[in-house]
């Protein structure tokens, strides 16, 4: 009688601990979303990164390098750009959804000139807000950067 008791309490116990280190739906993340656009150089290009009542709508880059400092940086060969990239989107859910954003510059071979990312809250309630970070690139880079490969993912 004891050993059966004992093992059955000890059968609730492993099956107690199972479920509550399964992961819940409730407490689930969202998808992640990948996209590879031309570089935003002079305009916003339209990414159009949806979940639930989420969309990215576009990215574009600011404090990109002319070509006076690109002729600077080849004659030194030191010179880094801080470009900022920034992301508009809208969020007409009830809830604030959490995102990471990161962005990498590829150029025509594919290889990685650059990249960058961050955590940031989509705020309930806006149809028009920004997330921007800075992303750091070797000013003789910048030219050479054809694509910008952009992934999501929705936390929870």
């Amino acid at each position: 009688m004891k050993n059966a008791l004992r093992s059955a309490l000890v059968t609730l116990g492993l099956c107690l601990a199972a479920c509550l280190a399964a992961p819940s739906a409730a407490g689930a993340g969202g998808p992640l979303l990948e996209k590879e656009v031309d570089v935003p150089r002079a305009t916003r290009i339209a990414l159009d990164l949806k979940w639930e009542k989420c969309v990215i709508v576009d990215v574009e880059t600011q404090n990109d390098p002319g070509d006076k400092a690109i002729q600077a940086a080849k004659e030194h060969d030191s010179k880094v750009t801080f470009l900022l990239v920034r992301f508009r989107y809208a969020n007409t859910d009830w809830i604030d959804h959490r995102v990471r954003l990161r962005a990498v510059l590829l150029d025509a071979s594919g290889n990685v000139l650059a990249d960058a990312g961050r955590p940031g809250t989509m705020d309930k309630g806006k149809t028009d807000d920004t997330l921007s970070f800075l992303m750091k690139v070797k000013t003789v880079d910048w030219p050479n950067a054809v694509k910008m490969k952009v992934t999501a993912s929705f936390l929870k």
